[in-house]
């Protein structure tokens, strides 16, 4: 007999992801839907459900924080809530590795300070402190931080950089980037899933139950590492270096901290927005990948971020993708063939 999951949260690649992994190794999954919200739309038996796994509400954009944070955290809430009262053996809460925001100390583990810098990285913060108040009431707890995820099914991540090269690039086949950068930890989506069912089906409850992991490859890479991976497989050639100048990142950000969005980051996602579709109509492609700048992002750009992972490693965890510049390639050809990214002809031609 299946043993059975339900995932709430969010449709998207995400929950496709999990619930993919699940059924390959024997579970039948069950979607629960979260309103905008909050509010769990509870439309399946839940008799004999063994898990439940919150993959997160995405709030729209648009509300203000307050709005998003209480959508959010009620819907993880909810999750706990289902989980407790279903009698459930495991609740995983999948958060991220954002709610540390800069890393005081590096490899940053679990216990660190929860420090985050933006709107995005309190609400996932607060979300998670919802599941928590769960836990202190009974629910089965377990949180999983992914590092930034990648993979073939997601539009945004890491890989989103590409349609700034696109956009930008003029054709040239040679694109110079950062020698070095930031070294930043990534893990490609099917590990997320993977550690999902690893904490469904370890055996000792108390190994798991009340405990948060980091979840991130074998390999934390410099940012320039990653992009010359990226560029290559769409069919760039790294050029000439260019400095990563962290006191211009630096200033840039502040100006971003202290700018509303609506004055300046909102115009100008709006106006790469447009020139990205006008680009996807040429190159036949669909606008999927929208080339977006975003607070978190420039942090990013401004400081080291790598995790520990020897908390889930001591369970037995490994990632299927140790290196993700011998798994970006792969990545990036499976967007192209998706019809996400320009062919590599349309992209580096000239």
């Amino acid at each position: 007999m299946s043993r059975l999951a339900l995932i709430t949260g969010s449709t998207g690649a995400v929950v496709d992801a999990v619930a993919g992994e699940l059924r390959g190794g024997g579970w039948e999954v069950r979607h629960v839907p979260v309103g905008a919200d909050g509010m769990l739309h509870l439309g399946v038996d839940t008799r004999g459900v063994e898990a439940v796994v919150h993959v997160g509400l995405r709030s729209p954009r648009a509300l203000d924080e307050r709005s998003r944070a209480e959508a959010e955290a009620g819907a993880a809430r909810a999750a706990g809530r289902l989980a407790r009262e279903a009698g459930v053996r495991r609740f995983v809460h999948l958060s991220t590795v954002a709610v540390y925001g800069a890393p005081r100390n590096l490899p940053c583990r679990e216990g660190e300070l929860k420090a985050p810098r933006t709107a995005a990285e309190r609400i996932r913060w607060r979300a998670e402190q919802a599941s928590w108040a769960e836990f202190r009431r009974g629910a089965p707890l377990v949180v999983l931080r992914p590092a930034i995820p990648y993979g073939p099914t997601l539009r945004g991540g890491p890989l989103r950089a590409l349609s700034f090269v696109t956009l930008f690039n003029d054709r040239r086949r040679r694109v110079p980037i950062v020698r070095r950068g930031p070294v930043a930890h990534v893990v490609h989506l099917e590990d997320v899933a993977h550690s999902v069912r690893h904490v469904l089906e370890h055996g000792d409850d108390a190994d798991v139950v009340g405990r948060a992991f980091n979840v991130a490859d074998d390999a934390p890479l410099p940012l320039g590492e990653h992009l010359a991976a990226a560029l290559e497989a769409l069919g760039y050639q790294p050029g000439r270096f260019l400095p990563t100048l962290p006191r211009l990142t630096r200033a840039f950000l502040w100006l971003v901290r202290n700018v509303p969005d609506r004055i300046l980051l909102d115009r100008l996602n709006a106006r790469l927005g447009s020139a990205w579709g006008r680009l996807a109509r040429r190159a036949g492609i669909a606008p999927e990948i929208l080339p977006r700048v975003d607070r978190e992002a420039m942090h990013w750009m401004t400081a080291d971020h790598y995790y520990d992972t020897s908390r889930l490693a001591s369970l037995g965890w490994r990632p299927r993708y140790p290196i993700s510049t011998e798994a970006i390639p792969a990545t990036v050809r499976a967007l192209v063939e998706a019809g996400a990214l320009p062919r590599p002809s349309e992209a580096g031609a000239g």
